[in-house]
């Protein structure tokens, strides 16, 4: 289960992560148009619509290569989203995933930067 956490400890673990993903022996995540990977921006209209959705315990969130750079070792991402329901035949140790996925699948969203929110 998520948890909250406080802020101050919030910023320090995004500031680690920017620190090194930006070094030269970091992963390099992009953006677009080539800034260094911060974070993405999800909608409230898209989250709505799948939290809306009753059968849904949670939401499942999926890094995948961004649809406009699918191939070649550009390290351009996106996250890819669905609303997320128990499944019934999961067992643990089985090997089947323990959330299944029955509605609409989201991507395009906007990636920080430019589209950035301050934890403040």
């Amino acid at each position: 289960m998520a948890s909250i956490i406080d802020k101050a400890l919030a910023q320090s673990l995004i500031d680690s992560y920017r620190a090194q993903n930006s070094s030269p022996d970091g992963p390099g995540l992009l953006t677009p148009d080539g800034q260094f990977l911060n974070g993405f921006f999800i909608d409230r209209d898209s989250l709505d619509s799948i939290l809306s959705n009753d059968d849904f315990a949670g939401i499942s969130i999926h890094l995948a290569k961004h649809p406009d750079f699918p191939t070649g070792d550009q390290k351009i991402f996106t996250i890819i989203f669905a609303g997320a329901v128990p499944n019934p035949g999961y067992e643990k140790g089985s090997g089947m995933p323990p959330y299944l996925n029955n509605d609409q699948v989201w991507d395009q969203v906007e990636p920080c930067p430019p589209v950035c929110a301050n934890l403040i």
